[in-house]
Order: structure tokens, then C-alpha cells, then sequence
């Protein structure tokens, strides 16, 4: 298994999809780590409709966070094979998505020309990064889903894994004060991450081998039940 902690294009692009929406940025407090924005602050109509809700079990949440996280703030069962599950107390913040990787490959090209057009792609490394992931994902539009997950391996390559990687870690803002990790793999053509944050979260050793068990279970229960 081989991670990124490289530049920061694979995680732009990665977490196109996959994203914290409103419990992200500002939407957090100083206190207690990450919270519920007041757009959130309950689980939606379609909890028990999500399939991504079955990935992770209790003990699954429960070895990232260290206690009990079981309160499904919001889920989220869309159409394709799309589905995402959060789960939210007032320290801790746990999110899995799962996705066919060829509908995450297909927002990659426009992601780019807005990387592109913000000038945001910093360093000359990180241009040099941007213009080979617009060369590699300019047939995105019509990848299988085998075919996207080969671009996820390029993508984390160019962005400093090990060569044939299909399994990625990075840092993610999660309030103004507080930083999660992404654990995002993609095999057999399906994309999944997982998200989380716990006040004071740092990336160790350890912290990237339990998110990386967690994140395989949670994979192996989404290629299971195709």
C-alpha cells in the first residue's frame, strides 16, 4: 500500500466529489473541533436510504475517533452508485463516500481549467503537475471506470507516491482551527474515501494505518455488494 503527502494536486482533484461542504471552512467552532454548521444540525429524509451509512461499522468509527461516533448528521443516496454518510458528535467528524471512479474522473477536466484559470496551481512543479494531469485527463469525459482508477494512480504518482499506488492520505481543512485526513482508494473501479477529524489530529504512522484498515473495510463492504 503506498500514500501521497506530496503537492497539493491530487487532493484538489480527489476530493472534487467527496467534500465536507458546509462543515468545512468557517462553519466550525474554536471549541470541541468540528461542528455542525446551522445549515446541518440534523440528519436528512433519506438516512436509512444511504447505502454509504452501511460502510463503516461502530467500530470502525470508533478506532479513528477513539470513543463512540453514531449520530448520523447527514446522508446522502444518489443516483449511479453514488452515496455519502456522515457521522458527527461535537469532537468528532467522520464522512465515507463512495462513487463510481469514472463519474468522479468526468468533474476532473473542469476542475483543472479552474485551477488553471484561478492561477492557482502555485509552484512551478505544482504547473508543470497541472499541465500533465490536463493532458492526462483530457478523454476523462469517456473513461470506464477501470480507466479512471488508472488516472487516480497517475494522479497520485505525479503527486509524489510510489509508483502503482491506488491508495492516498492527505490533509483536509475541517473548521479555521481544526485539520482532518482524506483516505481515499479507488480499485475495481469504484472511488471511495474516507474522511475524519478529532481535535489535535496529527498524521502519524500509527494514525495513517488504522484510517488505512478502516478505509479497506470500508471498500471491501462497497465491492461486496455490487
Amino acid at each position: 500500500m503506498t500514500f501521497s503527502r506530496g503537492r497539493t494536486l491530487l487532493p484538489i482533484l480527489v476530493l472534487t466529489l467527496v467534500t465536507l461542504g458546509a462543515c468545512s471552512g468557517s462553519g466550525g467552532s474554536d471549541e470541541g473541533g468540528a461542528k455542525p454548521s446551522a445549515t446541518e444540525s440534523g440528519p436528512t429524509a433519506d438516512v436509512d436510504e444511504a447505502a454509504a451509512c452501511k460502510l463503516l461499522t461502530s467500530a470502525d468509527r470508533k478506532k479513528l475517533a477513539g470513543a463512540a461516533v453514531d449520530t448520523v448528521l447527514t446522508s446522502d443516496a444518489r443516483e449511479g452508485g453514488s452515496s455519502q454518510c456522515r457521522w458527527q458528535t461535537t469532537t468528532a467528524l467522520i464522512q465515507v463516500t463512495t462513487l463510481p471512479a469514472k463519474t468522479w474522473a468526468q468533474s476532473l477536466p473542469d476542475v483543472v481549467a479552474q485551477l488553471e484559470k484561478a492561477g492557482d496551481a502555485g509552484s512551478a512543479a505544482d504547473q508543470k503537475d497541472l499541465a500533465r494531469a490536463k493532458k492526462l485527463l483530457a478523454g476523462a469525459d469517456s473513461f470506464t471506470d477501470a480507466e479512471a482508477c488508472a488516472a487516480f494512480t497517475t494522479l497520485a504518482e505525479i503527486g509524489g507516491a510510489d509508483k502503482g499506488a491506488t491508495t492516498t492520505i492527505t490533509p483536509v481543512p475541517i473548521t479555521e482551527t481544526e485539520s482532518g485526513l482524506s483516505a481515499q482508494t479507488c480499485t475495481s473501479g469504484q472511488l471511495t474515501s474516507v474522511i475524519y477529524s478529532v481535535p489535535g489530529l496529527k498524521e502519524t504512522p500509527k494514525v495513517d494505518r488504522t484510517v488505512t484498515a478502516v478505509l479497506a473495510s470500508a471498500q471491501k463492504r462497497v465491492l461486496q455488494s455490487r
